[in-house]
């Protein structure tokens, strides 16, 4: 007899998306192939120099346990960006924790949500999505509940239209926007409609904001703090705090994915228990990532060349996908491209994807970013402009001669 010696979560987790795409990518370079990797969301852009600079400086001789809380100046520099990005004014009402980039915050916050207010264990998220939802909510004891997201609806998660029992039984709700991996924006009204009803039925509200600040350039055309007017994306937070959690990070906004760094910023009810949890969790921020975090919160210069960047990528490749009938528009955030399938392949995104691969071209299926949607790939447009266009004349020549 077999002795299971992990528990059933564990046990039966399928392979995590990136570390598929990681391996098929290690079997290309180890076969000396090019490669063009389209497939994980980690930009190859410079961290700006400024940041380095401050986490070079602030590397210590004698190494410490870091504080969970963080440091006073992080705390005023994250205060300062919320201030001068969304007209959120400084109050004891919402509060505030450095998180480890958002991945970690985002799979913890479950644990500490999971079963709150007499018992509610559903967690719903929008499906297709990120698969850390799903799996936070399994590890936590919770039920997750994914949410089919369409084109048609803007890809905007409508938990008002859930079963009675779902809408009792949630615990949380995530939302994204913009949208991985769709690159969808919600509107002034949506954000209202979603947190009133979070307030009807006593759910939190977790706002996945990674690409909060990642949208096409011509959006800083029409900045205004108040959300009604202001065409940028949004967060709830604007609007309230009360029951409202936003994560966001660093790593897209200023390139430190590597080095793990974001935030937790909203209800002081809730935030001054994670606190206490998150002490336990050993997830402290070190000092000197905290010194560079400090410098990439207080500018927004380096942020606006960084959009400039993926603004033009996505000016770039658009036009190869709309002439192959792969996609219609470019999207006004992210830095994804949400493709259909070409027609001969059907639905099969797995086996399109694969076909690619063997071209050196590294992508997402659609089938690894969701719960059995099938027919899409999402390309990440973190290589430079020569790979991005050899890529694309690849990809042509390929869908052409099987079509």
């Amino acid at each position: 007899m077999t002795i299971q010696l992990v528990n059933d979560v564990t046990a039966q987790l399928k392979p995590y998306p990136m570390e598929e795409l990681s391996r098929i990518r290690g079997a290309l370079v180890k076969a000396g192939k090019p490669v063009f990797d389209f497939g994980t969301g980690d930009p190859k852009i410079p961290t700006w120099s400024p940041i380095r600079d401050a986490i070079i400086k602030a590397i210590p001789q004698i190494s410490q346990y870091p504080s969970v809380k963080g440091s006073d100046a992080l705390r005023d520099a994250q205060w300062s960006y919320l201030t001068r990005r969304f007209g959120i004014a400084r109050t004891n009402d919402i509060g505030i924790i450095p998180s480890q980039g958002s991945k970690e915050a985002i799979f913890n916050i479950a644990l500490c949500l999971v079963g709150r207010s007499g018992g509610k264990k559903h967690l719903i998220y929008p499906d297709p999505g990120y698969p850390v939802y799903r799996s936070s909510a399994q590890f936590a004891g919770g039920i997750p509940y994914p949410v089919r997201v369409s084109e048609a609806d803007g890809y905007l998660l409508k938990p008002w239209t859930l079963p009675e029992n779902v809408q009792k039984s949630a615990a949380a709700i995530w939302v994204n926007h913009p949208h991985n991996p769709t690159g969808a924006t919600a509107n002034y009204q949506y954000w209202q409609e979603l947190i009133a009803w979070c307030h009807k039925t006593d759910t939190v509200l977790l706002s996945d904001d990674c690409y909060v600040d990642i949208y096409d350039t011509k959006l800083d055309q029409n900045i205004n703090v108040d959300p009604q007017f202001d065409s940028r994306p949004l967060t709830p937070l604007m609007f309230t705090s009360d029951r409202v959690l936003t994560f966001m990070s660093l790593s897209k906004r200023s390139g430190l994915t590597g080095y793990r760094s974001g935030m937790i910023a909203g209800d002081h009810r809730i935030v001054s228990s994670l606190l206490q949890a998150r002490a336990n969790f050993g997830v402290g921020s070190p000092d000197f990532i905290q010194a560079g975090s400090v410098v990439a919160w207080s500018d927004d210069d380096h942020v606006a060349e960084r959009r400039k960047i993926f603004s033009h990528r996505l000016k770039l490749a658009t036009p190869h996908l709309q002439n192959l009938g792969l996609i219609d528009n470019i999207p006004e955030a992210t830095f994804y491209l949400w493709c259909r399938v070409p027609k001969s392949f059907k639905n099969d995104d797995v086996g399109f994807i694969l076909k690619l691969a063997e071209l050196g071209i590294i992508t997402s299926p659609s089938s690894w970013l969701s719960e059995g949607i099938g027919g899409y790939f999402r390309l990440a447009l973190v290589p430079g402009d020569d790979d991005t266009l050899h890529a694309m004349d690849l990809m042509t020549k390929f869908i052409k001669s099987v079509n």
